[in-house]
Order: C-alpha cells, then sequence, then structure tokens
C-alpha cells in the first residue's frame, strides 16, 4: 500500500510538472519581433479630381483594397517593411463640373509601393502605421488601359490585432490613403487622390 501511495504521488508530480512546461510559452510568443508579414483586404471609398478646361474630372465610388507588407522587427514592437497596397473601383461615377456623365470608364486602380513603418502598443496590441509610396494609377476605359505618370503617395492607418496563435494575429484596420500623380502628355494636369477603407488582416511575427 504504502509503494503504490508513492507511486500516485510521483505521478502526480510528473502530471503537474508537464503542465506547468505547457503552459510556458515560447520567449518569441505574442512578441513583434522577427520576420514580419501582413496580408490584408478591405472595402472603402476612392476619390479622384482631374482639373480640365470644361470643369473638374471627378471619378468616385466604393473600391476594394488590398495589402502585402514584408519586413522585420527593428526593435520589439518596431517594425520596418516593404509594402505593396492598392484600391480599384469598379463602374466608376464619373462627373464633369459637378453634373454626372455617361462613360464607359470600368475601372480606375491605385496602386503604391515604398517603406511602411509600424508601431505596436503593447500588450493591447493596438498599432499605427505610415508607408511613403511611389504611386501609379490605372483606368480601363472602353476595353483601352491607361496609366497615370508615377508620382508620390501616403497611406496611413490604425489597426487592432488580435492573437490566434504563438506568432499569427488576425485584425482590422481603419486606413487612409493620398496620392499625386501627373496624367501622361505634355502640360498635362496632375490628379489627386484620396481614398479611406476598412480593412481586415492577418499578420505573421
Amino acid at each position: 500500500m504504502r509503494n503504490l501511495s508513492k507511486a500516485l504521488v510521483a505521478l502526480a508530480l510528473a502530471l503537474g510538472a508537464a503542465g506547468a512546461q505547457a503552459q510556458v510559452q515560447s520567449p518569441t510568443s505574442h512578441r513583434h519581433d522577427g520576420f514580419y508579414l501582413r496580408l490584408d483586404l478591405g472595402l472603402g471609398y476612392m476619390h479622384q479630381k482631374e482639373p480640365q478646361t470644361g470643369g473638374d474630372l471627378e471619378i468616385s465610388g466604393a473600391a476594394g483594397e488590398f495589402g502585402v507588407a514584408v519586413g522585420g522587427a527593428l526593435q520589439d514592437n518596431l517594425i520596418l517593411a516593404g509594402h505593396l497596397f492598392g484600391m480599384s473601383i469598379s463602374d466608376p461615377k464619373v462627373s464633369v463640373g459637378g453634373v454626372q456623365q455617361a462613360s464607359s470608364l470600368s475601372s480606375s486602380t491605385l496602386v503604391g509601393i515604398g517603406p511602411q513603418l509600424t508601431y505596436y502598443f503593447m500588450p493591447a496590441n493596438v498599432y499605427v502605421s505610415g508607408t511613403l509610396a511611389l504611386t501609379r494609377l490605372s483606368t480601363r476605359n472602353s476595353g483601352v488601359d491607361g496609366n497615370s505618370e508615377w508620382g508620390g503617395g501616403l497611406q496611413l492607418a490604425v489597426g487592432k490585432e488580435w492573437w490566434v496563435s504563438d506568432d499569427w494575429g488576425l485584425g482590422v484596420a481603419a486606413q487612409l490613403f493620398g496620392s499625386s500623380n501627373k496624367d501622361q502628355g505634355t502640360n498635362a494636369p496632375t490628379i489627386s487622390t484620396w481614398g479611406a477603407a476598412v480593412a481586415f488582416s492577418a499578420t505573421y511575427n
């Protein structure tokens, strides 16, 4: 009987030690360090304005948003990444001088690429990010593709993420976009673009 009691005590101690070990997280668990990857998709609104002789040409509508950021931590919670993002309107509203026009324009897309800096406020896992980007506008009109010149743009975001594993988090963010691009051609006007979106993200870090 005494031997059985000793065996039960030893088993209990072993199970307790195993449970405690299982509860110990990896040193890098739930930390923003090392390799960084964020993928996001969202919905929002985009507006473009181009000065013309007969009045400003404006293109606007609901837009889809995408983004891919790949980089690494400069230090805990501070991330530097290369960021590719875009917004696209399908069948946009077109107006000239404030008057809506019939149009064969089927899409207008803004694409940007550049360095992104992100900072996480822990343990809330809330972040702010900013991207300085080279941007370009592309349109499709009656099956013909057109592009602006490359210009400068900015994307800002505020988001919140929730850990779903040691290194993966799912989140939601509010995003703002801005861009300035010369149209193609001699003495071409400048197209001003702004947009806003709500995006859902998956982040590995």
